[in-house]
Order: C-alpha cells, then structure tokens, then sequence
C-alpha cells in the first residue's frame, strides 16, 4: 500500500465557474454525513485547505490527531494534506470555505500566497483563532457576503469579487496573526520553508535527507538549516523527521496497513529499524499509536 493511499477527500465543483473555490454551511455539510465517504467524523485527509467559521454552538475539531476546542467566533485554518475529522455537534452553526492550490496559484498574487505561508503554517502556531482573537474583525459579515456572493445567479465578476473578498479575509486573519506572534520572519525564508513543507509531502517516502532537500531547493544544508531554525525553531532534522512521523502516524490511524508494510512504504529495510526511529520520536511504538488513537 502506498501512502497516498490514505482516506483522502478531493475537491468537487459544484457552480458553473472556473475557479475551485466553494462557500457552504457547516449544518448543511452535517446534515448529508451519512451519505459522506469518508465519514467527516473519521480522520481523512484534505486534498484542498479549508477555512472554518463557527457561528454557533461549541465542540472539538480534529486536526492531526490533536483535539482544538471551538466555539462561537473560532476561525479555522487546515492546511491541504492534513488529516482532520469533525465532531458532529446538532446545534453548531458556521461556515466553510474550500478552495484548491490550483485556485491560490491562479488567482492570488505574490503578497497573497505570502499570507497563505504565514495562516496555513502549523509549525509556527495554532490553526485555531479563538473568539478572543476574532471578535472584533466582522467575520461573520464577511462569511454572510462571500456565501451571498456564491450564490448570486448573475456571474459576471463573480471570480473577481470571491477573490477580493477571500483577500480580505486572509488578511483579516493575518493582522491577527502578526499580532500574536512574537517575532515577524524574513518573507524570503518564510517562503522557503513552505516549499520544504511541500517538497516533504511529496518526496518524504523516499528520502529524509537535508542534503537532498537542500538540493530540491537549490541551496546550501547550512542555509536550510539557518531558516528552519529562524522559522520554526527546530533544526532542518527536526522538522523532517516531525513531518515523517506526522505522515506515519497519518497513515497508521487511516489505514489497514500492517507496520511491516508502512515500514517498507518508508523505505525502511527492517521493521525494528521502523518501529525504533517511530518510538524515538514519538514515544510510543506504532502499535501503541494506532491501539490508543483507534480507542
């Protein structure tokens, strides 16, 4: 089994546009879990990010296997490729944005992919915001003009507007999040780490070297090491082995795969040598894992 293969939710068009892009309400997406593969309330990963308003009602969502308490003015922020699940809650009211890299790549600018970086980071900080946080942006009259936006039957502008008004979305969040962080990174590292953050997704099977990612990005080992450091505040090392056993405990708590074949996924040649490095950096040996998140 590959790692791809992990439950995975992609993106589905459902307007007449040509942007991926989609505005819906949390009770709407409640009401049709039963018809849902997979099951919202089931880990599965996100092949699109996600931004979710809460309008009503209290709960925990899931992301990456840690519960985040949300209520009335929580404003959430899950990353393409995280493994998320909700817990359905009758009396929760919200919203939620869905919109593809595709879309990022089309219609955003430079300053724009910048402030995706920065929200979409969960090596820096939480993807929750808390109503303390929130309450004094107007998102809830944001999310009420955007889903009225995406409804309105005449299209012309339409792209142009969602886009403006996903803009200032963004950067409501981010004015937010500049003032919760403690100190601002150089925008040219912020950048670098988010195509490391890429590169992992797609190459961390088959290797977990600085050096080759180094390469992939066409700078030095030490230079990659200094902006992970500045960023993150864990070495280059670090950070690839976190992204390694956040992709094995992915794939542990979503699959049937046995840890001989999740080993060999990883390009382990001994299933000891597996469960050794797994245990070193989690705590826990990959059986424990999957017995304790599936309880």
């Amino acid at each position: 089994m590959e790692v791809s293969t992990i439950p995975q939710v992609e993106f589905s068009k459902k307007q007449k546009l040509t942007i991926e892009f989609e505005i819906l309400a949390l009770e709407d997406l409640f009401s049709k879990r039963a018809e849902m593969v997979p099951p919202i309330d089931h880990p599965h990963r996100i092949a699109f990010h996600n931004i979710m308003y809460i309008t009503a009602g209290e709960g925990t969502h899931h992301i990456d296997f840690q519960p985040h308490k949300i209520s009335q003015g929580s404003l959430i922020f899950i990353s393409k490729g995280q493994v998320n699940a909700f817990n359905v809650q009758p009396d929760m009211r919200g919203y939620l944005i869905l919109f593809t890299t595709e879309y990022l790549e089309k219609h955003l600018i430079h300053s724009d992919v910048l402030s995706l970086y920065r929200l979409y980071n969960y090596h820096l900080h939480s993807p929750v915001m808390q109503p303390e946080e929130t309450q004094n942006e107007g998102f809830h009259d944001l999310f009420r003009g955007i889903t009225a936006e995406y409804s309105n039957p005449d299209v012309f502008a339409k792209e142009d507007i969602l886009r403006l008004l996903l803009k200032v979305l963004l950067l409501k969040a981010e004015r937010i999040k500049r003032t919760v962080t403690a100190d601002q990174k150089k925008t040219e590292w912020l950048i670098r780490f988010g195509q490391l953050k890429e590169l992992l997704e797609k190459h961390i099977a088959s290797t977990r070297s600085v050096q080759d990612f180094a390469e992939m990005l066409k700078i030095s080992p030490k230079h990659l090491n200094t902006i992970c450091k500045a960023v993150s505040g864990a070495t280059a090392k670090q950070n690839i082995d976190s992204f390694m056993i956040l992709e094995i405990k992915r794939l542990l708590a979503t699959s049937d795969s046995s840890v001989q074949e999740i080993s060999f996924d990883f390009g382990f040649d001994e299933p000891t040598n597996f469960v050794k490095y797994f245990k070193k950096h989690a705590g826990q040996s990959p059986s424990q894992f999957r017995k304790t998140f599936t309880n």
